[in-house]
């Protein structure tokens, strides 16, 4: 049995959620072909992005038992605004995807996409489709026409046998499609961020407060820089640490604020370790309708190593209460928020917080996955 996996992600070491359903599909028995995200010829414009026009050349990588990644060749730009553009896109995907050794497209099984601007390729490729929606891929910024993505969208979702979503607001989206539409949200590996947050707080007699805040990801268009400012500003003897890569323009318009210190990226096992010692995790999102859809994999970590969490408004966290999470939408708000959580933390809410999140862990999402996977089955046979 084969599967490919169309993801707008490359393969890293990370586990991402599209890294984890990918593996599934191997664990299953599937031989699984991991395709990277697409690239368009707008990378020529910048030098150091000149290898990845190429990267397609070096074919298939096996990265362990039943996995296989590669990266396509590179699209036309504008695929997003034009439709015609699109579908021609789509017609070099489905060319170089039959040009890998290995027979991909006549035998695959199953697909599971996370492009949804490729629905010519899945009626050519003619397997039974998967879509995970984990995004609003018309509210991102860029080179793109909302009526176009929402379009093909539409097309990817007509032909899939299955569409998950992350979240309530992105299920909307597919209403017309509730007889085949799955809510699976994020998770989280509860045991790598929970074990370092018990061995810390059972150290303990009371909670210190460390004079610490964290945030976790990356920082680009979506980041609030207004947001961390001011919370920056109301505290500016505390540190404030963020992991992840930052925009250019991120950092200078945070410059100014000395108590932020961005340090780069971590491993999920580092950020693990040292996650428990910060007296609040933050999340701060420009509102718009990108970040309202969002599911962000952070807040799952960050609970599970007991942090209390400060977020702006996103929907899908609305369903936890002020133990776990309180959310702001202005940065008055969100200063007044840090300090309300600084005033009510505890040693019995941190443990609350672990015990509580073991709910989130990936055994339970994959579970999830795996009856949507059976569901595809049978409906097949």
């Amino acid at each position: 049995m084969k599967a490919l996996v169309l993801s707008t992600n490359n393969y890293r070491s990370f586990p991402s959620r599209k890294q984890r359903f990918a593996r599934r599909l191997a664990e299953r028995g599937y031989d699984v072909l991991y395709v990277e995200a697409p690239v368009t010829w707008l990378a020529a414009a910048r030098r150091e992005q000149w290898w990845k026009l190429n990267a397609w050349r070096s074919g298939t990588h096996k990265q362990g038992e039943h996995m296989w990644t590669a990266s396509p060749t590179p699209w036309l730009p504008y695929f997003k605004k034009y439709e015609r553009v699109a579908d021609h896109d789509s017609l070099t995907y489905y060319r170089y995807l039959q040009s890998l050794a290995g027979g991909w497209t006549a035998e695959a099984d199953i697909i599971l996409t996370y492009l949804p601007f490729v629905p010519r390729t899945l009626q050519l490729l003619g397997a039974p489709v998967v879509y995970d929606c984990v995004d609003d891929h018309s509210a991102y910024p860029g080179l793109l026409n909302k009526t176009t993505v929402d379009r093909l969208e539409a097309r990817t979702a007509n032909i899939a046998s299955a569409v998950i979503v992350t979240n309530e607001t992105i299920a909307a989206k597919f209403s017309s499609h509730e007889d085949k539409l799955s809510l699976i949200q994020n998770g989280v590996d509860h045991e790598l961020f929970a074990a370092p947050a018990v061995t810390w707080l059972d150290t303990l007699t009371t909670l210190p407060k460390q004079r610490r805040f964290l945030y976790v990801g990356a920082m680009r268009e979506w980041f609030d820089v207004q947001a961390l400012g001011a919370v920056a500003a109301a505290y500016s003897d505390c540190e404030i640490d963020c992991f992840g890569d930052a925009l250019p323009a991120v950092r200078d318009q945070l410059a100014t604020h000395t108590n932020i210190v961005f340090k780069g990226t971590l491993s999920q096992t580092a950020i693990a370790q040292e996650a428990p010692q910060y007296d609040v995790a933050l999340i701060p999102f420009r509102e718009s309708p990108l970040t309202l859809g969002v599911d962000p994999l952070k807040f799952y970590e960050y609970v599970s190593a007991g942090l209390p969490v400060v977020s702006s408004t996103i929907h899908a966290l609305g369903a936890f209460g002020e133990d776990m999470v309180r959310l702001a939408a202005t940065p008055q708000e969100f200063v007044s928020a840090v300090q309300d959580t600084l005033d009510t933390d505890s040693l019995d809410l941190r443990r609350f917080r672990v015990q509580s999140s073991r709910r989130f862990d990936w055994s339970f999402r994959i579970a999830e996955f795996d009856r949507v996977l059976d569901a595809v089955a049978h409906h097949q046979s």
